[in-house]
């Protein structure tokens, strides 16, 4: 679950921002950091010093780059990002990318921390974005009620459908409702439970796979669990290195109510020996905080009942405190700089304890929309499960600033917690730690021995059923460390931590957090081998090249034996090499393998001076027909990426974008200015309401940053959004409602001026599919849906 902000007084906060300043300058730590005031605001601000490398939430383009929901921990390298509308879709661009030569990396919410979330240098990602279709509940070999989703569907958005029909699939519900099906069993995601199985995978009971070949296969417990037991549970927490899983089927059990307390235990009694279970003695549900440098304990205890709820509005809103806005402005540079100053850190911590006193979390609000106002707060209260054991994304996000952290997380048996605790604690006192943004974290889980390697499964000396923990530690991520500063004021302790919960318990991480080298340890690697030959022999019988693999699981230990071959032609044989039109699409997933998938793309000079200190507005095209008379182009050609330029000199004459011949233009003439038109037949993947949108990186108000270039984009020959001098907002779209299967013409018209001023022409178109309803376009366009069109004829 994503952390809160830390809560304090404005006034206190900016105090501690003036008085340290001295002090800083003697450390590495950055504790005064413009970015940690600037960053979040959806602008890059390079006049800050933001970039894509120290504020990626900002500058890295969504549609090229995967970014894990804490975005300082991991930014993804540039790639080629595909969105399906429709599980057909997802074998379209599965085979496409395969038969094309380049791995595939399947991404949902990106809620993983580290490079787990992130391709090889020859993979494609494959977002779940738009598989979000919910089956009805129906029964399904040995179970009366189960539900089929979509990979893409968010843990929040099936609770709700389910209880609204009387269901739910338990307390296997993660504790941030923004989070994927898909993307939580393949890492083994879980919710809390002393009574049972809290991992969403043990609800799996079938799953539809997407193979390196574009076939879809179906697995279920009844099938495969009976034929093949360990392939079996090696699917249900997958890695995503089995193949694509399009859907899921979960198994479940009729809606229930929950009656949650809020309870207090002081620190010495629960470090004592059996502190730990009397602390959650009686409950069915825990959420527990320990907040070591208050020296004491806060947690939430949810039971079954049969009770009626208090109210309908009943709901759990455990990280959303009542922050005025000036505490929300400086609450990020308040914990950047407690980052530097151990006071500071505890000093927050104090209040954040102090905060859930003074707000308790269990809230009715005034109606049933997560923005509802919070009618009255309660440390007693009766509510449906799936309100009190799942946060609404919309309600926290709205409430909480973004930042980053970094989270280790492992589970462990409930028999090694008490022993655990007494050691975390001399290493608390010891250096004097205080945990402000959530405290230290603990969950609880049963065992389950038919799962292979999620953090609850059954293993050696760990029993069916047996009681389990999910310990874990949060720490604010800042800007502007180096490694030895995220080594210093983030990893300690915590790297001596973990690593001493691995070497001496049965201490096994989490897959979608903690940081790639606990993953490497030599005693995590020894101890988990029996699971991972296992696993491996799955891996060889469905992705044998590895397809699926990326760095991070072979340096976890993960192993494609064939890693390296040719899967293009092992899996598509001699089409795979057949490439008709010459566009880069191998002719076996071509949706047009006759015509040319991509752009046609003009480019002329306009020669000294024309349109010098130009506004921006692309003014020389007002119309359609005058911005295609402007074009007497030196060079047209079909181009393959002419929707994403964005070289690192940013000249139109890099070889790199493939002119030919190569086009000399007006490099290095600084009062010189050319113009750029693509042009292509967009066919629409879906019925519904698409929108479009470029960023050229050049709005604002000056020279550099605004007046050197403008672009728009034309649909139909009517122009749907411009971005250039001034513009507002920075990144303007445009939608338009289209037809599956129907044509529409699409242009992009990109006018620059002053070749070689240094935040120069850079091309990023993008669009969406929002259903019934706008959307915000940060898709890269996909090459197979787009046809290169000169003018010819009526188009």
């Amino acid at each position: 679950m994503r952390s809160p902000l830390a809560h304090f007084p404005w006034m206190a906060a900016l105090f501690s921002l003036w008085l340290v300043a001295a002090e800083t300058q003697a450390q590495s730590c950055p504790a005064l950091s413009t970015l940690a005031s600037s960053c979040r605001n959806n602008d890059c601000d390079a006049e800050l010093g933001e970039n894509a490398l120290n504020c990626p939430e900002d500058c890295a383009d969504p549609g090229s780059q995967v970014m894990a929901y804490y975005t300082q921990g991991m930014a993804c390298a540039p790639a080629p990002i595909y969105e399906p509308l429709s599980v057909a879709e997802l074998q379209e661009d599965v085979r496409a990318v395969v038969s094309s030569g380049l791995k595939v990396k399947p991404a949902g919410t990106s809620h993983s921390a580290t490079s787990i979330i992130c391709g090889d240098g020859n993979s494609a990602v494959i977002r779940s974005t738009h598989l979000n279709a919910i089956g009805p509940v129906e029964s399904f070999e040995a179970y009366s009620h189960t539900v089929n989703v979509e990979a893409g569907v968010e843990i929040n958005d099936l609770q709700e459908n389910l209880a609204a029909q009387g269901f739910s699939h338990g307390f296997g519900a993660t504790g941030f409702g923004g989070i994927s099906v898909g993307g939580a069993i393949a890492t083994g995601a879980h919710g809390s439970s002393l009574q049972s199985s809290s991992t969403i995978s043990s609800a799996v009971v079938a799953l539809d796979v997407v193979g390196p070949d574009g076939a879809l296969a179906t697995y279920s417990e009844g099938t495969t669990g009976v034929s093949d037991p360990q392939l079996w549970s090696a699917l249900k927490t997958n890695l995503g290195l089995l193949g694509y899983v399009a859907r899921a089927r979960l198994k479940l059990e009729p809606q229930f109510n929950i009656a949650m307390e809020v309870r207090y235990v002081d620190e010495t009694s629960f470090v004592a020996d059996g502190g730990v279970d009397a602390a959650v003695a009686g409950c069915d549900y825990v959420f527990l905080t320990w907040f070591p440098g208050q020296d004491e304990v806060q947690l939430l205890c949810g039971s079954r009942t049969a009770n009626p709820v208090d109210s309908p509005y009943a709901q759990n809103q455990l990280f959303t405190p009542n922050l005025s806005g000036i505490e929300t402005t400086f609450a990020v540079p308040g914990l950047q700089f407690a980052m530097c100053n151990q006071g500071q850190q505890c000093s927050i911590e104090n209040t954040r304890l102090a905060l859930y006193r003074d707000q308790p979390p269990l809230v009715i609000t005034e109606g049933p929309e997560p923005l509802s106002p919070v009618a009255s707060r309660h440390t007693v209260l009766t509510g449906p499960s799936h309100r009190m054991i799942t946060l609404q994304p919309e309600k926290f996000l709205d409430n909480q600033p973004s930042f980053s952290q970094l989270e280790y997380e492992g589970a462990m048996p409930f028999s090694q917690i008490q022993d655990a605790v007494q050691y975390l604690n001399s290493i608390y006192n010891r250096d004097g730690i205080c945990q402000p943004l959530i405290g230290t974290i603990m969950r609880f889980d049963n065992a389950d021995d038919g799962l292979l390697i999620s953090g609850n499964h059954a293993r050696n000396g760990i029993v069916d059923g047996e009681r389990m923990v999910h310990l874990e530690f949060v720490e604010y991520w800042g800007y502007g460390l180096d490694e030895a500063g995220l080594e210093a004021h983030v990893n300690t302790p915590y790297r001596e931590i973990v690593t001493h919960l691995v070497e001496n318990f049965d201490y096994w991480p989490h897959w979608g957090k903690n940081d790639e080298w606990v993953f490497q340890l030599p005693a995590l690697q020894a101890r988990n081998a029996p699971e991972r030959n296992t696993f491996n022999q799955a891996i060889a019988q469905l992705d044998p090249y590895g397809v699926f693999s990326n760095t991070f699981t072979r340096d976890a230990g993960f192993v494609s034996p064939q890693e390296g071959g040719d899967f293009a032609q092992a899996y598509y044989g001699a089409c795979a090499g057949l490439d008709s039109d010459g566009d880069g699409i191998s002719d076996c997933a071509d949706k047009h393998p006759n015509n040319f998938s991509g752009m046609y793309a003009r480019i002329d000079d306009l020669g000294w001076g024309d349109g010098f200190f130009a506004d921006g507005s692309c003014g020389n095209a007002d119309d359609w027909n005058e911005m295609k008379g402007n074009f007497g182009a030196e060079q047209a050609q079909n181009m393959r990426a002419g929707w994403d330029y964005a070289s690192e000199n940013h000249t139109y004459t890099a070889a790199t974008f493939n002119w030919n011949p190569a086009w000399g233009g007006n490099a290095g003439n600084w009062n010189r200015s050319w113009e750029v038109m693509f042009s292509a037949e967009f066919v629409a993947p879906a019925t519904g309401r698409y929108c479009f949108g470029t960023d050229n990186g050049s709005p604002g108000t000056t020279i550099v940053t605004g007046r050197n270039s403008c672009s728009s984009v034309w649909i139909n020959k009517s122009q749907v959004a411009e971005v250039g001098y001034n513009a507002s907002p920075r990144r303007p779209a445009g939608c338009v409602d289209m037809v599956a299967g129907q044509s529409y013409r699409y242009d992009l018209y990109n006018r620059h001026h002053n070749a070689n001023v240094s935040n120069s022409f850079v091309s990023h178109p993008s669009w969406c599919f929002g259903g019934d309803s706008d959307c915000e376009p940060v898709q890269a366009l996909d090459q197979n849906d787009f046809i290169a069109k000169p003018d010819t004829g009526s188009f």
